[in-house]
């Protein structure tokens, strides 16, 4: 038996990170936490984006 799962708008998720949000910024959108953002994304298949260290190109 796990925990219940938070209500996120999906569609609105998948929407800001397309668009090139962070998963941190779009926790911060729709007010749950980085990794409830990370879970969804990857329960809908989306393709994660690599990350990378600020000042790494």
């Amino acid at each position: 038996m796990g925990r219940k799962k938070i209500g996120v708008d999906l569609g609105k998720v998948i929407k800001l990170y397309q668009n090139g949000y962070s998963t941190r910024a779009i926790a911060a959108v729709v007010a749950v936490s980085h990794d409830t953002v990370l879970r969804r994304l990857k329960e809908a298949r989306q393709p994660l984006r690599a990350w990378r260290l600020p000042g790494e190109d």
